[in-house]
Parts: structure tokens; sequence; C-alpha cells
């Protein structure tokens, strides 16, 4: 049997972010569920840079001279990309105290919203589940939208490479 390893960007979006991105959308109202995709789809830009950057800098039209760049590209091309990398970063750190970039200072800002059973039963809207949100400074932020956006991001860039 031949050992499975890590050895690219594709291998890690593969075997790491689409997996956790699936697990997300069918359980998203779990905080596990939210930390593993929020920290795999913040790290992809660590992989994409150490594996294929020569590629993605064709595919983005443009260089990177440092990880961080990277990242920067994504968050300004995908307009909610921030709250990813800062929920990624305050369910790590707990609160955000350096440069945080969003209004998300600390991992409190993070709920789940209730799960509701409406009386009409039938209807295929019955049951309700929770979704998980952020509060920068009392908007609501659906972390499902922002997780899909970096998601297809990345999906896009990787079928390119």
């Amino acid at each position: 049997m031949a050992d499975r390893r890590l050895a690219s960007a594709k291998d890690f979006f593969n075997e790491v972010v689409e997996p956790n991105y699936n697990d997300f959308m069918r359980s998203r109202s779990t905080f596990r569920a939210a930390f593993n995709v929020s920290v795999s789809l913040f790290h992809m830009a660590d992989w994409v840079f150490e594996h294929s950057k020569a590629s993605a800098e064709r595919a983005l039209g443009t260089t990177f001279q440092a990880r961080p760049e990277l990242w920067r590209l994504v968050e300004s091309q995908v307009r909610r990309a921030a709250y990813i990398r800062d929920v990624a970063n305050a369910s790590k750190h707990v609160r955000l105290t350096h440069q945080p970039s969003s209004g998300l200072t600390r991992i409190a800002n993070t709920y789940i919203t209730s799960v509701s059973f409406q009386s009409n039963a039938f209807q295929n809207n019955a049951f309700q589940t929770g979704e998980l949100r952020i509060d920068d400074n009392n908007q609501a932020i659906v972390f499902d939208d922002c997780a899909k956006d970096v998601y297809d991001f990345w999906k896009g860039l990787i079928t390119s490479l």
C-alpha cells in the first residue's frame, strides 16, 4: 500500500479544504466545523505560496514576495475574506489584538443562531437550522457566505494551476 502525503496545494485543497468545506456546509451550526473550515481556507494561501507560487502568479497576473501578500490579494478580490482570516485567528488566540482584518475582535463575537421548528411541518422550510454569524460592530455577518466566497476563489485557482 502506498503512503498518502500532502505534497502540493492541490493535495491540501482536495484532502483538507474541500472536505472541511463540505462538512461545514452539512453542519453549519457547529463551531467545530466553522473553525476547521476557516483555518483550512485561510492557510490555503500558505500551501499555494509554498507549492504553486509561480503557477499562481501566472494565473492571478501578479507576483508575491512573501506569503502574506497572497492572502492580501485574496482579501482584495473576495469581499468577505477578512472574516475567514479573523475567525481562524480568533479561534486560536481567543482575542485579536494585532491588526484584525474586520470588526471581529474576539471569538466571542461569533454565535450560532437558534434552531427552530415551524408549525407548517409539511413545507420545505419547516425545520430551520441555526447558522454561524459574526457580530461586526452590531452588524450580523453570515459566516456561510464568507466561507463560500473564499472556497470558490480557491477552487477556481486550484483548477487553473
